[in-house]
């Protein structure tokens, strides 16, 4: 079974987004885990049309996860 990386993000008045990317192992690297919430704040900026500073990320970080299911999911 594939391990994912997952990660919310929000905004004021926009919908939460939960991302997810498939680790290119069991246990991810830092550089690995923080291009992955890097990337997931961009398109998050770039799908709500507003600033990446502007772009609120959970405290809900998680690897070797399954794929997301329930509210609004995004793979990148």
């Amino acid at each position: 079974m594939a391990l994912y990386m997952t990660q919310s993000m929000t905004s004021a008045n926009t919908e939460r987004i939960t991302y997810y990317r498939k680790q290119s192992q069991p246990h991810v690297s830092h550089a690995e885990s923080g291009a992955f919430t890097q990337a997931a704040i961009a398109n998050y900026a770039q799908f709500n049309h507003i600033q990446p500073t502007a772009v609120v990320v959970g405290s809900d970080y998680r690897s070797g996860q399954g794929v997301p299911t329930g509210g609004k999911v995004y793979e990148i």
